[in-house]
C-alpha cells in the first residue's frame, strides 16, 4: 500500500459518497472482491511455480510441510527409512525438543534506552539437514544392553536415562525436562536424579559440554546405516534458491519454504481421534 494511500481515495474513485453519507456495504463488497482477486492471483502464481520447479501440484496436498515431504520422497531421501507408529513412535517423540527462547540463566532482563543487536544465523534448518549423517534406515530395535560403551556404537538411539551428576554447569543448559503440572519445558542444570528422554546427538553433547554422569534405563536403537540423500538435496535447494533470488525470481520463496519446513512431517505428533455412535441425525 502506498504511504500516500487514504480510504477516501477509493470512496471518491468508486463514487460511494452522497449527501455526506458513505455506502459502506458497497465499499466492503468492492474491497472484499479485490482481496479475493489478489488471493486468487497469488495462489495461481504459487501453484504454477510449484509445478514448474518441483512438478508437484499443490491442489493435491494440504500444507507446506507436506509439500516438502513429498519432494523429499520423490528425491529418494526416505528410501529404506520407515514411518513409525504406536509405542516406538510415542517413545521417540519424547526425545524431540523444539527451539527455545531464553536469556542467560533463564532470567528476565529489562533494558531501557539501549540499542539491542539481533544476530540471526542463515538457514539453520537446512544447515542441520546438511550436517547430519542422514536419516536412520531400518526399523527401531528394543535396547537389550544398557552399557553405554555398547550403546554409543549404534548409528542412532533414543533412550531414557537417569542423570546421576552434572559436572559442568552452563548458563545455557543443554538438557531439559517437562514440568508435569504446568507442561512447561525447563532447561536447567538441576537434573540430578531426574529421568529424561534423549537421543544420540543430545547425549553426546551433554557428555562433552556438561560432563554428565548417567545410567541408561531403556530405549530403541538403529544399526542399519543412513540414507544420506538429504545432504545432497538440501544443498541443491539452497544453491538453487540463491540463483533464483539473484535473478529476482519469486520461485525462490518456495525453495525457502521447503528448506524451513522440511522437518515438519518427520516429527509429526499422533492424530488423536474419538469415535462416537448416534441413533439418529438430531443426536
Amino acid at each position: 500500500i502506498s504511504p500516500s494511500y487514504r480510504p477516501d481515495d477509493n470512496i471518491s474513485k468508486w463514487n460511494l459518497s452522497k449527501d455526506d453519507n458513505i455506502d459502506m456495504i458497497e465499499y466492503a463488497r468492492r474491497y472484499c472482491e479485490i482481496d479475493v482477486e489478489l488471493l486468487r492471483d497469488g495462489y495461481n502464481i504459487f501453484r504454477d511455480n510449484c509445478i514448474t520447479h518441483f512438478n508437484i501440484d499443490v491442489n493435491k496436498i494440504l500444507t507446506i510441510p507436506t509439500l516438502a515431504d513429498k519432494y523429499f520422497i520423490i528425491q529418494g531421501c526416505y528410501d529404506g527409512v520407515y514411518e513409525l507408529a504406536g509405542q516406538p513412535r510415542q517413545f521417540i517423540q519424547n526425545c524431540i525438543v523444539g527451539g527455545r527462547t531464553m536469556c542467560c540463566n533463564n532470567e528476565k532482563i529489562l533494558l531501557e534506552d539501549k540499542k539491542i543487536n539481533d544476530f540471526d544465523a542463515v538457514s539453520l534448518y537446512p544447515s542441520a539437514m546438511n550436517r547430519i549423517d542422514g536419516f536412520l534406515k531400518g526399523l527401531p530395535k528394543v535396547l537389550i544392553s544398557t552399557d553405554y560403551n555398547v550403546v554409543k556404537n549404534y548409528d542412532g538411539y533414543f533412550i531414557q536415562i537417569r542423570i546421576k551428576k552434572i559436572n559442568i554447569n552452563r548458563k545455557f543448559p543443554l538438557c531439559s525436562y517437562v514440568d508435569k503440572e504446568t507442561g512447561v519445558r525447563n532447561f536447567t542444570n538441576d537434573l540430578v536424579d531426574r529421568i529424561v528422554y534423549i537421543d544420540k546427538t543430545g547425549l553426546e553433547d551433554l557428555i562433552r559440554f556438561q560432563g554428565v554422569e548417567f545410567e541408561i534405563i531403556k530405549g530403541y536403537y538403529f544399526d542399519e546405516g543412513f540414507n544420506n540423500k538429504i545432504n545432497e538435496v538440501v544443498r541443491f535447494i539452497f544453491n538453487r534458491r540463491l540463483e533464483l533470488k539473484k535473478e529476482g525470481n519469486v520461485g525462490q520463496l518456495i525453495y525457502k519454504l521447503i528448506m524451513n519446513s522440511g522437518y515438519g512431517k518427520a516429527i509429526q505428533k499422533s492424530n488423536d481421534t474419538d469415535t462416537k455412535l448416534f441413533d439418529n441425525r438430531n443426536e
